[in-house]
């Protein structure tokens, strides 16, 4: 990934990298979103453990001359984003801040989950190191800033002091990643939530990333599940009302061709292009399920309405969820889209940096 130069927003609705000049078409898990919950990380967890990450299943991926930190740690995390790169994935996501608030509050920045000025320099610079792995082996960083549940954490929601500090953290300390995108809320917005920002402070959030952020990596939202739902934040947000980039889709399996296809066209009818993904899909406790799922969807239904939808609509590409109800024994939630999923992501990426416009795909 490093030797194609800087992945960047070039006005479009892909993002393209600056050095070959090949466009990227996204592909990899959306789950865990905890992936940092992890028990070699310094400081992590902050009493909350019960949903904690050892990624033991992952530490025979790991390879001589890989990372580790401390007493021989890291060896579980870094063979699970192996594990990805190996399947042919491109892209990994993740938490920067699920507590003290959220769905498992095991994951953030600081010295104590309950001090959100005081950065722990440990704990970040292991981070580093995974980022930084990631990177050498291919894998697009989406980092999510924060959850619904989470919203109102810094600031009550404003951008002071505590949220600008945590921004300026994000983009010093990981800005300098070729390949990532920030998104400023994990159901960002939802209805279901009691816990929103007011859309002024969501605008705030994605100006300052887009005038803070020296690298101008894509800066994307994610909010609450189908059309309409999505329309109640994203209408406010289009052409020059925000300095939005992207927009990161939940919505059930079956509605992505539709969804994508909508915010493609608004964006461009607006005069500013949204890179649109499918980043959640499902119900939280099945998501995407295993291949070996005999219930809907399947995995054949997930390749035609998911994959499919969102690359013929115009899409970026897909992070798939994997259900938290859905775990395989032994194997975990990371690393479930088939190697099919990525030739047909790859082939759409060449065509697109190539400019063929017709391309026979046999066997998918």
């Amino acid at each position: 990934m490093r030797a194609k130069g800087r992945l960047e927003y070039v006005g479009g609705h892909h993002l393209r990298f600056k050095g070959t000049g090949e466009y990227f078409m996204k592909v990899g898990p959306d789950s865990p979103e905890n992936l940092l919950a992890y028990y070699d990380i310094d400081n992590t967890g902050g009493g909350w453990t019960e949903i904690m990450k050892d990624w033991a299943p992952h530490v025979q991926d790991w390879k001589d001359g890989d990372p580790t930190w401390g007493p021989n740690k890291g060896k579980g995390l870094i063979g699970a984003l192996n594990y990805l790169a190996e399947e042919k994935m491109n892209s990994c996501s993740f938490l920067t801040m699920n507590a003290p608030v959220g769905d498992d509050k095991n994951v953030f920045m600081w010295i104590d989950r309950n001090q959100q000025t005081q950065y722990d320099c440990s704990k970040l610079d292991q981070w580093e190191i995974i980022f930084e792995h990631a990177q050498k082996i291919g894998l697009f960083l989406h980092f999510k800033t924060q959850e619904t549940e989470g919203e109102l954490i810094l600031d009550n929601g404003a951008l002071g002091t505590e949220r600008k500090l945590y921004y300026r953290e994000l983009i010093a300390r990981f800005g300098h990643h070729n390949a990532l995108e920030w998104n400023i809320c994990e159901e960002g917005g939802a209805s279901f939530s009691n816990t929103n920002q007011t859309q002024a402070q969501r605008k705030e959030s994605i100006a300052y990333f887009a005038d803070k952020d020296p690298y101008g990596s894509n800066v994307t939202l994610h909010t609450a599940p189908n059309l309409n739902a999505q329309k109640l934040i994203y209408n406010d947000m289009l052409g020059n009302n925000s300095k939005l980039t992207g927009v990161s889709l939940q919505n059930e399996w079956n509605e992505v061709f539709e969804c994508t296809k909508h915010w493609v066209d608004a964006s461009t009818n607006a005069g500013t292009k949204w890179v649109v993904a499918n980043d959640e899909q499902g119900h939280a406790q099945l998501g995407v399920p295993h291949d070996d799922y005999t219930g809907t969807p399947n995995k054949e239904s997930i390749r035609q309405e998911t994959l499919w939808g969102n690359i013929m609509a115009g899409g970026a590409g897909v992070m798939y969820y994997f259900g938290y109800g859905n775990e395989i024994p032994g194997v975990g939630n990371v690393g479930i889209i088939t190697t099919t999923a990525i030739c047909v992501v790859r082939i759409f990426a060449h065509v697109i940096s190539h400019g063929i416009t017709r391309v026979m795909l046999l066997n998918f």
